[in-house]
């Protein structure tokens, strides 16, 4: 039972890497204590546009690793894992920030813009990354996609 519970989490990581990479730098950035920078109103502007980008890229990559798999995913999962589980972790990473540094802050307004990149990463996979692949002639459930 724990062999083939070690293979399928090595299947994951294996097809989920660049997700998994981006996650990893979603929590460094989360909780790095910048030095030597002073906050400014052009900063904290800055910082809203950082945010979503960090979550869109997070919620577009792991789009991108599931259409390499399939071009039809089941919805109800993609749902759970990639719209989600991102926004929940968006909220638990700035309640974190609030409760367990001095050096950040946790923001309504960074888990809106996080929410908003999640959301915006949710439509631009599906109505330009999933035609992009299709036509490139990814692999859709083992048969190769019409050009």
């Amino acid at each position: 039972m724990i062999k083939s519970v070690m293979k399928f989490l090595g299947v994951l990581i294996k097809r989920y890497i660049l997700t998994l990479l981006t996650l990893i730098l979603i929590l460094c950035l989360t909780f790095y204590k910048p030095t030597g920078i002073k906050r400014t109103d052009t900063i904290v502007e800055i910082d809203k546009v950082v945010h979503f980008v960090m979550y869109f890229t997070l919620c577009a990559v792991f789009w991108y690793e599931n259409f390499k798999v399939t071009l039809k995913p089941r919805l109800f999962l993609m749902a759970i894992f990639a719209v989600i589980v991102p926004i929940i972790f968006s909220g638990v990473m700035e309640y974190l920030q609030y409760v367990l540094t001095s050096y950040r802050t946790g923001d309504l307004a960074d888990f809106y813009f996080n929410t908003m990149g999640v959301l915006v990463a949710v439509l631009f996979s599906w109505f330009v990354t999933r035609p992009l692949m299709k036509r490139r002639g990814k692999r859709c459930n083992g048969e190769e996609a019409a050009q």
